[in-house]
């Protein structure tokens, strides 16, 4: 790998700031028409959609700008590394924008190839600000790609000023993609620190640097940089912005930081930072948060009585599971997700001797055999699997169950006994039978054929405790091989591949390598062709409508199945299936339970779109080209998600009913207008 030959420190300072030089003058006579209803874009597209590179490598030199942006735009989904050198020159090509895209392209193939070409790409001749989109681009993609010089180079850049928004944003991004790969340097965390706190700098700066220090599992910021963070938070009036600070301050575990989120909770309107102080606070002294967070069972926003309740399932302990219950016991007007995991937290915690542990699993139960709501029944399944010994119990009525979510979910519960670190100290001189019996009931679900309980099996049976390894006669094994070949493809890509990975584990085989569906579903350009960007699609829920600007031009894929299917009617009736406060709400899976899909798969489109504010919308994914009929909208800001998958919308109507959306919650109808 070359890294960097030639090039001093000076010579880096000059290429990350401001150069004095004249800047180079292009005359585009073309311009990028993304039109498509044009035959040969659609082509472009096409190739991109059936992965054929070759054919894309010969357009990045075509004499059609359009052409040559669209074989860019291309690899940064295809993401091959047969494309870095053919590539490369188009850093320069005549068109800004084919040169952005080529950057964004390259940092999404991820090659350290690279690195030394983007570096050299860098516009230093750039004194009027007129390459800056190009050099973000450029820094960014740096960041995807590049060595630990050039993190050390990028962190210490100090000359940007504040109306250099691209390019400060460009560092933020480099920054941030440098430590979502695990890489941090000390300086650039001091830098993000400093922008987060600087009101002068734009806010896309300062919530990108809060997103660094919230997700980078390296930075841990002490006690004197808790106190600029502190600051920062109480300054900042812009919610996206503090709910990613209140998780930056809860990884600090200092004073200063305990003392502004302690004080917070109390008085912060928005409900998405509420949430994220809650989950912020799991690393202090647990009396004290209690007091904090308990309040927070009755918040009127069931998000973050949820949270609230959930916070002590993961994070409670022995002294305090006396007092979950009785919240739950006492409000019985509480959303059943937050009087469920109330219980559930008690049955976890409370110790094996205590006499409410008897009382707890019966209310369980109860609740399980009285609800006529599937999503409530398969959280009492799941707080019923915090005692292992439930296993039986668990699979008599779970695998019984009318619903396909409660017998996925209590496969999932089984497999969650299975993967307990203390199922060794929780069974004792039982373990070998327990195990045995998982095992039986595991090999029951594959029976099943249902995708959902057989996904959920495969998780089960690789478990880290039990050690399955070996353990299934040949039998067995010709029975899980057969079930393997016998799941239609691509419709339960997701199952086969969990099978397929539990199979080579049972066999003491390596894992196999991950492998894509094959190319199934082409882009339907005549449902496509019928929209236009002002085209709107509106999902139409129980608790209000949501309207959707779609992105034809950068999912053409996705957008043309979205709207083919909607107007099908396939999305009536469905539901929500998965609500994560403050993160997503999914749904259109046909099962409900998250493991539904039809007979084709997508592809995986990126384009150079971020999920940088509330409501875009995604095709959710079990990997690479295995997205199809399940899309999720965000509840916030989710950068870790960019340059994963696909966004094909945003949310411009109806944000307040995202926020309003509950598990289970259904769609009416998704008309396009």
């Amino acid at each position: 790998m070359r890294a960097f030959i030639g090039l001093s420190l000076l010579g880096w300072l000059l290429l990350l700031g401001a150069g004095c030089l004249a800047p180079e003058q292009v005359s585009e006579v073309q311009k990028i028409q993304l039109d498509w209803t044009q035959a040969n874009v659609q082509h472009l597209y096409n190739l991109r959609d059936e992965g054929r590179t070759d054919s894309l490598i010969a357009y990045l030199s075509h004499p059609d700008v359009t052409l040559r942006y669209l074989a860019a735009l291309a690899f940064a989904s295809i993401r091959d590394s047969a494309a870095v050198e053919p590539l490369v020159p188009l850093l320069r090509d005549p068109s800004e924008e084919v040169r952005i895209m080529a950057a964004f392209a390259l940092g999404q193939i991820g090659s350290p190839r690279a690195e030394q070409p983007l570096i050299e790409a860098f516009r230093r001749d750039d004194s009027l600000s007129q390459h800056q989109r190009f050099n973000a681009a450029v820094l960014e993609a740096v960041g995807k790609c590049g060595s630990t010089q050039s993190l050390r180079h990028i962190a210490t850049v100090s000359t940007y000023e504040p109306t250099d928004t691209l390019l400060l944003e460009g560092q933020c991004r480099a920054l941030y993609r440098y430590a979502l790969r695990g890489m941090v340097h000390p300086e650039g965390t001091a830098t993000l620190i400093q922008y987060v706190a600087n009101e002068r700098l734009p806010a896309s700066v300062r919530l990108m640097a809060a997103h660094y220090l919230a997700r980078s599992a390296e930075v841990v910021p002490d006690s004197v940089q808790a106190v600029e963070l502190a600051a920062a938070f109480v300054r900042s009036t812009d919610p996206d912005i503090r709910m990613a600070l209140a998780k930056a301050l809860g990884k600090s575990r200092t004073q200063p930081a305990f003392g502004i989120l302690s004080k917070a909770i109390k008085n912060e309107q928005d409900w998405r930072v509420r949430c994220n102080i809650i989950s912020a606070l799991a690393l202090f002294e647990p009396d004290t948060v209690f007091a904090l967070v308990s309040p927070l069972f009755q918040d009127p926003n069931p998000h973050v009585s949820r949270t609230a309740a959930e916070f002590f399932v993961n994070h409670g302990n022995p002294k305090g599971a006396d007092d979950y219950w009785r919240v739950a016991r006492e409000n019985p007007d509480l959303p059943w997700p937050t009087r469920v995991a109330l219980f559930r937290a008690s049955y976890k915690w409370l110790s094996s001797t205590h006499e409410r542990k008897e009382y707890l699993n019966y209310r369980l139960r109860d609740i399980f055999l009285k609800s006529k709501n599937p999503y409530e029944r398969a959280a009492c399944l799941k707080a019923l699997s915090e005692v292992g010994w439930q296993f039986k119990w668990i699979h008599d009525k779970g695998f019984a169950d009318s619903s396909v979510v409660v017998r996925s979910s209590a496969v999932e519960a089984l497999s969650e006994i299975a993967r307990r670190p203390d199922a060794t100290r929780q069974f004792g001189a039982n373990l070998r039978y327990v195990k045995s019996d998982l095992f039986e009931y595991f090999l029951e679900a594959i029976r099943s054929g249902d995708a959902g309980m057989m996904a959920a099996a495969a998780e089960g049976m690789r478990s880290p405790v039990l050690q399955y390894r070996g353990f299934a006669d040949s039998t067995q094994l010709a029975e899980i091989r057969t079930a393997l070949q016998g799941l239609p493809l691509p419709r339960h890509q997701e199952t086969y591949l969990a099978l397929e990975k539990t199979l080579a584990y049972l066999e003491g085989r390596p894992e196999p390598p991950y492998s894509k569906p094959r190319y199934n579903h082409p882009i339907d350009w005549a449902t496509l062709t019928a929209i236009n960007a002002n085209t709107r699609a509106v999902v139409q829920t129980d608790a209000g409508n949501i309207s959707l600007q779609l992105y034809p031009a950068w999912a053409p894929g996705s957008v043309a199945s979205f709207v083919k299917l909607a107007r099908e009617g396939y999305y009536d009736g469905k539901v929500f299936h998965r609500v994560v406060p403050n993160f997503v709400v999914q749904g259109g899976c046909p099962r409900g339970d998250g493991y539904g899909a039809l007979d084709f798969s997508l592809r995986t489109e990126i384009g150079p779109l971020y999920y940088d504010d509330e409501g875009y919308v995604g095709m959710a994914s079990a990997g690479p080209d295995t997205e199809g009929v399940q899309f999720f909208i965000t509840h916030s800001p989710t950068p870790h998600l960019d340059g994963r998958y696909t966004i094909f919308g945003k949310v411009v109507q109806g944000m307040d009913v995202v926020h309003r959306l509950q598990p289970g919650e259904r769609i009416r109808k998704v008309s396009v207008e």
